[in-house]
């Protein structure tokens, strides 16, 4: 595609003719087979008359052979420019600045019709003016694009550009899977973008001895793309539509449907992805959970000035492994004797505790936080020994799953022959830590070290507050003052009751394997649970070991209302989930002067109790010994050999309301027969025809002449 696009621009900027067709002719089966359907049959109709052209039009055959199917504004050799970008830079950008129609002179026939015609004559005007001044105008024979410092961008751009592909290979042979190498994504078995020009050529050959306007294109045999954003499946079509743009459309249009009670679609998400609980791609919004430290910190005095002499450590391996920096060239060995060195200046007597990364972590409910973190950067698998020297980056040596876990196993055999303990859990490590702590604390103070603030609030909850020693939780930040926690006088300040539901106030606002609630923090839903009784008792359900699923999903229907404010006792209380998301837009409404953001509406009663479920999951693993639950009946999925979050079992809306918001228009969308146009929408990717770039009813064609 990219040198068809290049052929292109040659035979545009040098007048090049036959080059011109062959380009043109080039781009149709990509035409086809991503849906362009209008621009397809133009292009294909617009070949065969130009091929024809030799005996229908000799005279302008030669013409155009000479390169003057191309319009020039200087005598430069690559200066040719298309009969449309002339029009746009000269015309239209004439229409659109100081003095033009768009500027105060209005857009009335008459006005229109007088400007155009005056503009020959202010040109002969202006063209005298430069004679009379002997100040014409002309421009520099060196191309732009051959200046010094335009070379030099263009070269840290390719610079950019390799180190990026350094990084993210797409021929990478031990990984030959169809993947985005931006996100890391891979694709699902039914993508099929990498064989587009044969199933564009398969297209065009149906149109063969067809009539124009009688010809239909159907999704079925088009490419399937990796799309940023989540599919929407309207008539047997999974079509790619922005959460926001599909909210707005389907409001717009409910609204014109006649008997249909607004209200009543609020049932339904209203967009591609449950907004409130997931980002355009259908990831869960990611966590943040440092404010829940900051709002217990806030709640009293939780922490000591100094440690009690000779502690137990007990270190967070995943931490460790990031806070030493890996000199290049170095050998793994020596790379080892980095981090013992630093453990043994810093911790005398420690317990190290590492995360597994075997196999087993795809059926893991943390892959997908791997995944957002690892931010499309996969390593290449590297057989390395001790003595082997580190050729590769540190993030893309570890960005590598078994070679993050080789390196490990070598470490932890580094820190044993030295006498210091090392523990290697089989999945994530946090659980692990935090009750290899309170055991040894039963014999000796200890200092739990690590960052996440999940291990602060395992702490709380599995500490015994009448154990002769005590337990402590800090950074390993060596920068500035960091906090000292002291768990059993943190627990004395938050109460035992406030502690014991901390693990499940933390998951319901967003941890690794949850999502975050938009507009919910962490620090406010803190603050609101302490002081409400119902809500703590609504919390403790998620405690129970064989809890009712109908009472479970009664009790997050009643935590999502109360943390939108809308719980009982909170003076206006809304019994029904999805008639608060209607409230709420309507309030928004009401009193907001830009659109309503969909992901500022609470989730549907059908995704709560998806977001709920992976809760009470996450819940029992952290505060039973074993949690035998199977993920797959607890919101979560397997696909493609890896768990992912269950977003919602409903669409997006109704299928008669998804209907309305596209259009099967074979024409260009020009009259009220279009029902876009009839529903007073514009028209977009979700449109079977037109895709929203190539109709009269689409804004972003203006959008798009405006830019070229």
């Amino acid at each position: 595609m990219i040198s068809i696009l290049q052929s292109f621009l040659r035979a545009e900027r040098t007048g090049n003719w036959r080059l011109h067709l062959q380009s043109v002719c080039d781009m149709l089966p990509y035409f086809a087979a991503t849906g362009h359907n209008l621009y397809l049959k133009s292009s294909y109709v617009y070949l065969m008359r130009m091929t024809q052209l030799e005996a229908t039009n000799p005279g302008i055959y030669e013409m155009f052979l000479n390169g003057h199917h191309v319009l020039r504004r200087t005598d430069r050799f690559w200066a040719g420019l298309s009969s449309d970008l002339i029009i746009e830079q000269v015309l239209m950008r004439s229409l659109k600045t100081s003095g033009g129609l768009t500027r105060g002179r209005g857009m009335t026939d008459i006005q229109r019709a007088k400007w155009v015609q005056s503009m020959p004559a202010c040109a002969e005007i202006n063209n005298e003016m430069q004679n009379i001044t002997d100040m014409n105008f002309c421009t520099n024979e060196q191309h732009k694009e051959q200046t010094k410092a335009r070379q030099n961008r263009d070269a840290a751009d390719v610079k950019l550009l390799m180190q990026f592909l350094e990084e993210r290979s797409p021929f990478n042979t031990s990984n030959i899977t169809l993947r985005n190498i931006e996100t890391g994504v891979v694709a699902e078995k039914g993508v099929d973008a990498d064989n587009i020009k044969a199933v564009g050529n398969k297209i065009i050959s149906s149109m063969k001895g067809q009539r124009i306007h009688d010809f239909t294109f159907k999704k079925i045999h088009q490419i399937s793309t990796m799309d940023t954003t989540v599919g929407v499946k309207i008539d047997d079509d999974i079509v790619q539509v922005d959460p926001q743009l599909l909210f707005q459309r389907l409001i717009a249009a409910a609204r014109m449907v006649t008997g249909l009670e607004v209200s009543s679609i609020f049932t339904y998400e209203l967009s591609s992805v449950p907004s409130s609980l997931f980002d355009a791609s259908g990831l869960p919004r990611e966590a943040c959970k440092p404010p829940l430290g900051e709002a217990i910190w806030k709640m009293g005095i939780c922490g000591v000035e100094e440690l009690p002499s000779s502690p137990l450590f007990i270190l967070d391996g995943g931490s460790l492994l990031q806070r030493i920096p890996w000199l290049k060239g170095d050998t793994f060995s020596a790379v080892c004797q980095q981090y013992l060195e630093y453990v043994q200046r810093r911790y005398t007597d420690s317990v190290i505790v590492f995360d597994g990364y075997g196999n087993e972590n795809r059926q893991s409910t943390k892959a997908t936080t791997h995944y957002r973190r690892s931010k499309g950067v996969v390593g290449q698998r590297v057989h390395f020994t001790e003595d082997m020297p580190c050729r590769i980056k540190k993030e893309s040596f570890l960005s590598n799953e078994e070679n993050k876990q080789a390196f490990l196993n070598l470490l932890g055999a580094k820190f044993a022959e030295k006498g210091i303990e090392n523990i290697h859990s089989e999945g994530d490590a946090d659980k692990l830590i935090a009750l290899t702590g309170i055991e040894r604390s039963s014999s000796n103070n200890v200092v739990v070290i690590g960052e996440d603030t999940d291990l602060l609030v395992l702490l709380l909850y599995h500490v015994d507050i009448s154990s002769e020693y005590n337990i402590y939780f800090k950074s390993d930040n060596a920068r500035g003052k960091t906090k000292i926690w002291d768990i059993k006088l943190t627990k004395r300040v938050l109460g035992q009751q406030l502690s014991t539901v901390l693990p499940v106030i933390h998951s319901f606002t967003g941890c690794d394997t949850t999502s975050r609630i938009y507009g919910v923090g962490k620090a406010a839903a803190l603050k609101k649970i302490s002081s409400n009784p119902h809500l703590m008792s609504l919390f403790s359900v998620f405690l129970q070991h064989n809890v009712c699923k109908e009472e479970l999903t009664r009790s997050g229907e009643e935590i999502i209302k109360a943390l939108y404010g809308s719980g009982i006792g909170s003076g206006q209380y809304i019994e029904d989930l999805d008639f608060l998301r209607f409230s709420r837009f309507v309030q928004k409404t009401a009193t907001s002067t830009t659109c309503v953001n969909v992901q500022s509406l609470p989730p549907t009663k059908d995704a709560a109790n998806f977001h709920t479920k992976r809760v009470y999951l996450q819940v029992q693993e952290w505060i039973r010994k074993q949690c035998s639950l199977n993920p797959e009946e607890w919101g979560w999925q397997m696909k493609d050999d890896r768990l992912t979050p269950i977003r919602s079992s409903l669409p997006p809306a109704p299928q008669y309301l998804l209907k309305v918001i596209r259009c099967n228009c074979k024409q260009g969308c020009e009259t009220r027969r279009c029902s876009c146009r009839k529903h007073g929408l514009d028209c977009s990717a979700s449109c079977s025809e037109c895709r929203g770039v190539s109709c009269s009813n689409s804004v972003s064609l203006d959008d798009n002449e405006t830019e070229t």
